[in-house]
Parts: C-alpha cells; sequence; structure tokens
C-alpha cells in the first residue's frame, strides 16, 4: 500500500529557473548545478517510484512511503527516498540515484560519475554513507515505536538501463538497479523468522501496525524546500507555497498472519 507520495517539487525549480534569470555572474554556475541535481534527482524518485508502486500498490504486507525527510532531535536532517515497512518490522531505506552516464565504483569503495562537460570520471559523495546517516535519524524516530533497533536493510537503485562498473573487492552488492530489486523482492520466500516477528509485536502496542508506524513516520515529515531556498538567499516572503506532503489514504490495517508480499536478505543479494 502507498502512504504517500513524492512531494511536488516543481515550483521550486520553478524559482530557481527565475533566479537564474536574474542571477550574476556568480550566482548561475550554482544555481545550475542545483537544477541539474534537482532535476536528476526528481527524475530518478520517479522512475524508482513508478516500479515500487506497480509491485506494491496492494500489498498489504509492506507500506510504501516516498519522499520522507525526517528531522532528529539534534537537528540532523535524513532525506529518504523511499521507505518500505514489512509487516515483519523489517525496514527497507532506498536512495535512488540517476546516472545517465554511469558509474564506476572503485577498489576502496569510492564513488566515480562520468562528466560529460569535462569528460572526465568525478568522485562524488559515497551514497552508502548517506544511507548510514538517515539510518541513524530514522532509528531516533522508530525509538517512540519501540522499533530502534528493528532490522534496516539499505540500498542504492539505479536505472534499469544505467551502466555499473563494479569492483572486484570491495563489496557492492546493496547498490542494484531498481528493478532487480523488485523482482528480488517479490520472488523471494518470507524468512523473517517468526520468534523475531513475535518479538517485534510483542514490543509494539497491537495498534502499532504497519499502517501506524507509516501514518505516524508521515507527521514527522518536513520538507527541505526552506532548505532549499535557504541556500540561495531567497527571502521568506519569496518563498514558494507548496502542496502538503501527497499521502494516500489510510488502508484498513492488515491483519499480522496475513499473506502477501515476501521479504528477503540484503546481505545476500548480489548485482551485475
Amino acid at each position: 500500500m502507498i502512504y504517500k507520495d513524492s512531494d511536488n517539487k516543481m515550483p521550486v525549480v520553478a524559482i530557481l529557473q527565475r533566479m537564474l534569470a536574474l542571477a550574476g555572474p556568480d550566482k548561475r554556475p550554482l544555481i545550475e548545478r542545483e537544477l541539474r541535481m534537482m532535476r536528476a534527482g526528481i527524475a530518478a524518485e520517479r522512475d524508482a517510484a513508478g516500479l515500487i508502486d506497480g509491485y506494491l500498490k496492494d500489498s498489504t504486507r509492506t507500506a510504501v512511503v516516498h519522499d520522507l525527510r525526517l528531522v532528529s532531535g539534534g537537528g540532523q536532517a535524513a532525506q529518504i527516498d523511499h521507505l518500505l515497512i514489512h509487516r515483519s518490522r523489517r525496514f527497507y531505506l532506498l536512495d535512488t540515484k540517476h546516472f545517465r552516464h554511469g558509474l564506476r565504483i572503485t577498489e576502496d569503495g569510492d564513488f566515480l560519475r562520468w562528466n560529460p562537460v569535462t569528460e572526465t570520471l568525478e568522485p562524488m559523495a559515497s551514497p552508502l554513507d548517506a544511507l548510514a546517516r538517515q539510518v541513524s535519524v530514522l532509528r531516533d524516530a522508530l525509538e517512540a515505536f519501540g522499533l530502534d533497533d528493528a532490522p534496516v536493510d539499505t540500498l542504492v537503485l539505479l536505472a534499469p538501463n544505467a551502466r555499473i562498473e563494479r569492483p572486484r573487492r570491495f563489496d557492492s552488492a546493496r547498490v542494484m538497479k531498481a528493478d532487480q530489486f523488485m523482482e528480488k523482492l517479490s520472488a523471494s520466500a518470507d524468512n523473517a523468522q517468526a520468534s523475531t516477528i513475535q518479538g517485534y509485536l510483542n514490543r509494539t502496542r497491537m495498534s502499532d501496525s504497519i499502517s501506524d508506524i507509516a501514518q505516524r513516520l508521515i507527521a514527522l515529515h518536513r520538507p527541505s524546500t526552506a532548505d532549499t531556498m535557504a541556500r540561495f538567499g531567497l527571502r521568506p516572503d519569496l518563498r514558494p507555497s507548496l502542496p502538503p506532503p501527497a499521502a494516500a489514504a489510510k488502508a484498513p490495517a492488515p491483519a499480522e498472519g496475513a499473506g502477501g508480499d515476501q521479504v528477503f536478505e540484503a546481505d545476500s543479494m548480489r548485482s551485475t
């Protein structure tokens, strides 16, 4: 079941485009880079969301939350592209990337992407490191549910047609194409042990179904619009007025023993 769609970011894109038209030479490269990154991110999230929704829109055992931004009590923010919540209280935190010209992962675990302008490979921040920070913030939010130590699998999803150059030694199994992940998720057996599931159920209220958990996390959503605008010095009165988060209607809480979608161990995945 889909509980939240991606936020509408086009008003922010429109504002940045207007800023670009008025910007001086010192600001133009920064705004152009922000626009490129935002458009690529929107495309990657849209494509991945389409695949995820196609597999899980009718699921009674997996809740889907797209585009969730959480802020910890210490002020650390986590922008989560896609969060899957399985009825076993297993969480899948998915980061989507859009690499039109390919991605290389080195033997040391560094990530390089092709820059078509300079025609060179350039380093980028490790999405695996970013996912580790997101897990920390997510666990802070889950503490209120008694689930701060629940299993969280993290993966970096690329477009189905993306080219990935993988190292021999560094384990890059958590970087895979989005369609491969969904096929594995759909086809694999539900291997969560009954004792593990019951242990988490005993620590949460009976009313805390995956629907309740999803809705409570969505209530903590803090859009990043203000942060984006502040980086370019845009006054609050000129910032775009965005619609509220696109949340799906709450579905009936599924019975904990009902059948449905399956879960698999991320550590066992290998892709090419």
